[in-house]
């Protein structure tokens, strides 16, 4: 590998991080208005984008800078983070109760959905507060001026941004990305490895991230991996928000109960809250196991199509036939 990036790498990642710099600025104003919950996502997405770009590219700027960037972006992605997870929990049992029918159990998840509503009321002044200081600190702007600058200089020099250094720094980071997720493998089969198969997820979409940077270097050829890559961050991840769920309910029943004694004096009406909360978590662990077998089912068959040999063959053809030394 050679230890300094070319100019080509850099133009490259220039380009790249000043598109998803652009999503990160748009989101801005959508995330303060609140109508629904997608510039959230969007907006924590674009973030996440932002920073694995600059792992990939970092190189090319200042290390003070990046250090910087990194912290900033970081930061708005965790003020972020408990309004997309109230988000994403207030739109799972509102569907959830649309199912339900008439049944006694309605009183306990309903009861859930309530705080949870409240919670989400309470987090829009932190989301705000994030969007605020992103704009006063102009970390932005100053990332985007000086991307430009880079980009300017490298036009200058009339670049070829295609170069056989940045196909080399595609497959290499690609291949990293591959075999973290592969160390996950051992782990498919077995149901109760949870803080594994979270792991796994989170390898999943910094492959995929990693990914998509490079797509343009392929024509569409990882087109389907980046699907089958989503496709396996989708079950993952549902298999993780029911994880969530488990782990929250008996969380949630204690401090309901607390409440209601400090409300009422009294307890007499909280089994019938309890049995439609607990009726919820016995039905999420049913879901989680067949959530996982539907991911297990989905890897074997990727494993048969040996997608991760052909991925490998994908992203290799364009490489020079001699890479060794420096280039």
């Amino acid at each position: 590998m050679v230890d300094e990036p070319d100019e080509s790498f850099c133009l490259f990642g220039a380009e790249a991080l000043l598109e998803r710099l652009q999503k990160m600025n748009k989101e801005i104003s959508r995330v303060r208005e609140a109508e629904d919950t997608d510039p959230i996502h969007d907006m924590r997405v674009a973030s996440r984008r932002v920073r694995s770009a600059l792992r990939l590219f970092g190189q090319c700027f200042d290390d003070k800078d990046v250090k910087v960037w990194n912290k900033k972006i970081k930061k708005v992605r965790k003020a972020l983070g408990n309004a997309r997870d109230a988000d994403v929990q207030i739109e799972f049992i509102e569907d959830y109760l649309d199912g339900l029918g008439k049944t006694n159990y309605r009183h306990g998840i309903a009861r859930l959905l309530l705080r949870l509503r409240q919670k989400r009321e309470r987090l829009q002044g932190k989301v705000n507060k994030s969007m605020d200081k992103l704009e006063s600190s102009s970390i932005l702007s100053e990332m985007t001026r000086k991307i430009r600058r880079l980009q300017i200089t490298a036009r200058m020099h009339q670049v070829d941004k295609f170069s056989p250094y940045l196909y080399q720094q595609a497959y290499f980071n690609i291949s990293i990305r591959l075999e973290d997720m592969l160390a996950y493998e051992p782990y498919v089969n077995q149901s109760k490895r949870k803080e594994e198969h979270h792991s796994m997820r989170i390898a999943v979409k910094r492959l995929r991230y990693t990914m998509e940077i490079f797509e343009p270097l392929y024509d569409d050829e990882l087109k389907e991996p980046i699907k089958t890559m989503r496709k396996i961050q989708t079950l993952l991840g549902d298999i993780h928000d029911c994880d969530v769920w488990v782990d929250y309910v008996p969380q949630f029943l204690e401090e309901e109960q607390k409440r209601t004694m400090e409300y009422y004096g009294h307890l007499r009406a909280f089994p019938r809250l309890r049995s439609g909360i607990l009726y919820l978590k016995d039905e999420r662990q049913k879901h989680r196991m067949e959530l996982h077998q539907e991911f297990v089912n989905f890897w074997q068959d990727l494993q048969q199509q040996n997608i991760w040999d052909n991925l490998l063959k994908i992203i290799s053809k364009p490489l020079p036939q001699k890479t060794g030394g420096e280039s």
